[in-house]
């Protein structure tokens, strides 16, 4: 029996993919609208556009975007890329490949790919690539369900079935291997391992990006301060008015500690230079005591590494001495010289970090149990783990480890107010970092800017030597086990999240911004946040095989990873209110407006209330506040501590509030930011008196989410909820029913969706 037109059209469509069946149905549905079309016409003639209409669906060139420099190690066909929280029933079928700097996984279907193709929110990888760097573990799923995690060093001979990815991003990663050829299975399971973990520096693939870069600055990137020169350290001097340090040179060419940078601060009269080279074999990796911070009131935040044991001293010293005289007559000398640097302080007082502070094996141990509760992709252990979230969270003790370094450092900050504090570990290279960064953000508001917190990291943590590389297991120990690797940085950018909490319009960055900074730190291609020390970073630099200078970005120049649509997300709207001029001034008019209407005042004196008498009228030149009288004094307790949710739960989709969350509330103080900035413009035009003249006037810009200006209108569609959710921008989910799968939305397709209710560009003035 002969088809029928019907049959065929069904029976064809049964065989194509999801969106060639779609495509299918459209043409189906107009040959239904044209029935007296003959059948072979159609036979012919719709197939072919069905054909057509499909390979517009579908791409068959699959090629992943290479950076300079990277290579395509190895590829697997017909691999499942599965969507979290759907138990392994609902995913992507694509091609996986790994290069020498990422894992990418690509599919033909570009439906899950915006219509505009924009696939990415970052410059450098799209939204399916996974950085070898921020690979944290792999685990191997083989058949009857055991799973094992795959260790650095070791090739794996049995089949794969699932393999699962957890990042330092706190994201998982699942692959299935059911329709891929057994022999690309083994090859890209072991090519992971191989390329994910490095046994040597030279083999990441940020030596292979360099040698295809060209310098980008001369110390400095994006007005951020890399504190490689005098230059860089004299500005910091006076900018706190230092006048009894200066910057020394005694590590030149790093003969005295590699550890350490090689230009740093010191009191002008403690040692002579041949003194200071004998002196700093005394201390724990050379490592001689260092300025961090002078307060406004002349007491200085000073950095030490512990001392050696008395029996180690014993080599260095003669038989003139007793080492125990040696100790104390140099401790003496030292202390003496860094009170002779802040007159009328006293007598310094000692912070010693090692007791004050959660060791380093508790905060290994409680980072592994936050592990434990975020790194889930099922929907069945989410519900179980949901019962006891709150206990398993306390179990976890991460936020009683926050808690201890906010108390710390709040301490340190008081005692700063009456005397000099000297700050010591054992290496002066973990908690010296964090505690002095967080001493200087509660006591100066510039650390609190985008450019000043960059700057702090740059210098107490980049060019003092925090072990980036070793800490953030970039490189592979064989000496040491991944357990004891700890995420100090991450500590500590959690500690600033929790003062953002306390101080909503103290900070003029966001928690997006935080969010984004840690993820920069695995990346792999940053130098900031690539090496342990400046002489490991300077050796990187040189390439002696080929005579070549290296050159790598900084973290810093956000131009290279984002727009600046997408870097306008860094910006808090509340800080914006608080310290622009303009907004402020509108803001304590209404205030006065609002207290003369009660007092019964007359009206024509709220527009000869003088701006001195505002509460801004401490601004600077830069839109800042004065350091004066803005010390922040956070509460500390376990109990106001909070989970930073958006970094550690944005790929939870359950966990995910769709219209809501903080996210909601930070694009409503946007919105009435640029309402306030678009009111004054109005009024300013009103007094002009002239729509010409007002036309001439270049409304302030707030380089936020809808900042405006009146040449550059952004499109007037309305912002749906359904491109919103608590974990926006990193996780924006789509989820309008419970078949429907989730989708997620880069940055740059919400601006294209959304603006405020108001075209103010087309307002007529």
């Amino acid at each position: 029996m002969s088809l029928t037109k019907f049959d065929m059209t069904s029976s064809f469509i049964s065989y194509l993919s999801r969106n060639e069946k779609e495509a299918g149905r459209e043409t189906f549905k107009s040959y239904v609208d044209n029935p007296d079309e003959d059948e072979n016409d159609f036979c012919v003639g719709k197939v072919e556009e069905i054909k057509k209409r499909a390979s517009s669906f579908f791409q068959n060139d699959l090629n992943p975007h290479l950076l300079p420099g990277e290579k395509t190690v190895t590829e697997a066909d017909s691999v499942l890329c599965f969507v979290p929280f759907t138990e392994k029933k609902q995913g992507i079928s694509g091609k996986l490949f790994i290069t020498n700097f990422k894992l990418t996984f690509l599919t033909g279907d570009r439906s899950s790919y915006d219509q505009q193709n924009r696939r990415q929110r970052n410059k450098l990888i799209d939204d399916g690539d996974i950085p070898l760097t921020n690979i944290e573990s792999i685990y191997q799923v083989v058949s009857g369900g055991k799973r094992k995690k795959l260790l650095p060093n070791t090739t794996v001979s049995t089949l794969t079935k699932y393999l699962e990815i957890h990042c330092k991003d706190f994201r998982t990663h699942v692959f299935g291997f059911k329709f891929t050829p057994k022999d690309q299975i083994k090859k890209i399971t072991n090519a992971v391992i191989h390329y994910a973990f490095p046994s040597k520096s030279w083999l990441l693939y940020a030596y292979e990006y360099a040698k295809n870069l060209q310098p980008t600055g001369n110390g400095t990137v994006s007005n951020t301060p890399l504190y490689s020169n005098a230059d860089d350290w004299e500005r910091e001097l006076n900018r706190c008015g230092c006048t009894k340090w200066n910057v020394c040179d005694v590590n030149r060419g790093y003969c005295v500690s590699q550890s350490m940078p090689e230009r740093f601060v010191l009191p002008m009269n403690l040692m002579s230079y041949d003194e200071l080279m004998k002196a700093a074999s005394q201390f724990n990796e050379n490592r001689l005591p260092a300025w961090c911070y002078t307060h406004t009131n002349g007491a200085s935040l000073v950095r030490m590494a512990e001392m050696y044991a008395e029996s180690e001293l014993a080599d260095y010293v003669g038989n003139s001495l007793s080492s125990e005289m040696y100790i104390r007559t140099y401790c003496n000398r030292l202390k003496t010289a860094i009170q002779l640097a802040d007159v009328n302080k006293g007598y310094p007082v000692e912070m010693d970090l090692t007791k004050l502070c959660p060791s380093l094996k508790d905060v290994q141990a409680s980072y592994e149990r936050l592990k434990e509760l975020i790194f889930i992709d099922s929907g069945k252990d989410f519900a179980v783990q949901d019962i006891s979230w709150f206990s398993s969270l306390e179990g976890t003790k991460w936020l009683t480890c926050v808690s201890q370094c906010l108390k710390v450092a709040c301490d340190a900050a008081k005692h700063l107010e009456n005397h000099t504090v000297i700050i010591k570990e054992p290496d002066s290279r973990h908690y010296c970092c964090l505690i002095s960064s967080l001493v200087q953000i509660l006591l100066d508001r510039h650390f609190r800017t985008r450019l000043g917190f960059q700057s702090l990291i740059q210098r107490e943590w980049v060019a003092m030597g925090y072990p980036f590389q070793r800490e953030g297991c970039l490189v592979q120990d064989s000496s040491k086990s991944n357990t004891e690797y700890i995420p100090l940085f991450l500590l500590f950018l959690d500690c600033v999240w929790q003062l953002t909490q306390q101080y909503p319009s103290g900070f003029a960055f966001s928690e997006t911004y935080l969010v984004t900074l840690w993820d920069s730190v695995h990346m792999g291609i940053f130098e900031t946040f690539l090496f342990d020390c400046c002489h490991q970073r300077s050796r990187y630099h040189i390439d002696a095989r080929w005579q070549q200078r290296l050159f790598l970005p900084s973290t810093w120049d956000w131009n290279v990873q984002f727009s600046d649509d997408d870097q306008s997300f860094f910006n808090n709207p509340l800080y914006v209110m608080k310290t622009n001029p303009d907004v402020n001034e509108a803001l304590n008019k209404a205030k006065y407006l609002q207290s003369s209407l009660r007092s019964k005042i007359p009206t024509q004196e709220l527009y000869s209330y003088e701006l001195q008498n505002l509460e801004g009228s401490n601004l600077c030149t830069d839109g800042t506040k004065s350091l004066k009288g803005y010390k922040l004094t956070p509460l500390t307790g376990a109990a106001c501590m909070k989970l930073w949710t958006q970094c550690y739960l944005r790929w939870q989709t359950p966990a995910q509030i769709i219209g809501g969350g903080n996210p909601s509330q930070y694009l409503q103080q946007c919105v009435m930011v640029e309402e306030i900035l678009c009111l004054l413009h109005k009024i300013e035009a009103l007094k002009k008196n002239s729509a010409k003249s007002a036309n001439s006037l270049a409304r302030t810009r707030s380089d936020l989410v809808f900042s405006m200006a009146l040449d550059t209108p952004r499109t007037t569609e309305l912002l749906a909820n359904t491109y919103l959710s608590s974990s926006f921008p990193f996780s924006s989910v789509q989820r309008l029913s419970r078949e429907e799968k989730s989708v997620f939305t880069p940055i740059s397709l919400f601006l294209e969706h959304s603006t405020i209710d108001y075209d103010y560009s087309n307002d007529d003035d």
